[in-house]
């Protein structure tokens, strides 16, 4: 009776610690959130540079503010827009801002002095997105608009040099990849379209089809081999790139979600809603990695390389990072 006992015991304590193991795993991210600055306006964009020492906000409110990383210090104000600030994003080397505005214009600003270094025009509609390419030796961008096309614009000579045509709604978002061979723009109509950046082409090479509502974002892995694309619904689905093939669908949220971006290693990604989360996924597994609730509508989001902070632009016009903890250690034998 008393060995039975004892391996009873030792099972219950095995068990305990396997339980123990699991629980870990399955938190393996834990947050902190601040608010370290407002607009005045719902922040529509986030993005942080590759530096991960800074990073843009952008508003409806008509302006754009630069930050510090990690403390999150409000930096410069950037005004010059004449209608809300949609969508910003740095360039490779982090010294120009580009910034996308329901006026109609793509404007390109000098980081360091925080002025304006031009106004691109070409769209006959409010443009919504806009990305630089990943190339640091390209001075293009590339743009998207409600007038449902795609353009690319030679920022060093101020000028427009192709214009895609191929979306039959609203095109809302765009991005490089960074292996810089393609781009993808995603629209109202349901679609993802990838393009080739070749001069040349002016056709998709391929249109990704599978949302049943508005896609709203879309954004490349750092090793171009996965696209990441979330819709009004509240669902993320990850794509293999170049074969296009649908690798994952993640029903990850209750409501829309406007904004996702990849960390460095590849699988994870975060995800904002409107229904107020913020969440962390490996998109190898599907599995949920971190589900903050931030208590208001959160429009956009970005993250450092590493993860280790995440920044969130929210409705009510605050600006908050959320700062990874210190992960919990496993105990050493003998309970100490």
């Amino acid at each position: 009776m008393k060995l039975r006992r004892w391996q009873s015991i030792v099972c219950m304590l095995v068990i305990a610690q396997a339980a123990s193991l699991s629980f870990l795993s399955a938190q393996q991210r834990t947050y902190e959130m601040k608010t370290v600055g407002k607009h005045s306006d719902e922040v529509l964009g986030v993005f942080v540079n590759a530096a991960d020492t800074k990073f843009a906000t952008c508003s409806l409110d008509e302006t754009i503010k630069l930050w510090s990383l990690p403390d999150g210090k409000e930096l410069k104000t950037l005004t010059g827009h004449l209608g809300q600030v949609n969508n910003v994003s740095f360039s490779t080397n982090g010294k120009l801002l580009a910034s996308a505005s329901s006026d109609r214009t793509v404007r390109i600003w000098d980081v360091e002095s925080g002025k304006q270094k031009s106004v691109l025009n070409g769209h006959t509609a409010e443009v919504i997105g806009v990305y630089f390419s990943p190339d640091a030796n390209s001075d293009f961008l590339a743009s998207t608009s409600f007038d449902q096309t795609v353009k690319l614009w030679d920022t060093k000579l101020q000028s427009e040099v192709k214009t895609l045509r191929g979306h039959t709604m609203q095109a809302n978002n765009i991005a490089y990849s960074y292996d810089g061979k393609y781009l993808a723009s995603c629209s109202d109509d349901k679609t993802i379209k990838i393009w080739s950046t070749d001069l040349s082409s002016k056709e998709p090479i391929m249109t990704l089809t599978g949302h049943n509502a508005h896609v709203l974002t879309a954004l490349f892995s750092f090793d171009s081999k996965y696209l990441a694309s979330a819709d009004q619904d509240g669902v993320i689905k990850i794509w293999k790139i170049p074969s296009g093939e649908l690798a994952r669908t993640i029903n990850a949220h209750s409501d829309l979600v406007q904004d996702v971006s990849f960390a460095a290693d590849n699988q994870t990604l975060v995800s904002a809603s409107l229904d107020k989360t913020v969440k962390l996924w490996n998109v190898l597994t599907g599995e949920n990695l971190m589900t903050m609730d931030a208590g208001v509508e959160v429009w956009s989001v970005d993250l450092t390389s590493n993860a280790h902070v995440i920044v969130l632009g929210c409705a009510d016009g605050t600006v908050r990072l959320l700062t990874e903890n210190a992960k919990p250690k496993l105990p050493k034998k003998g309970g100490k």
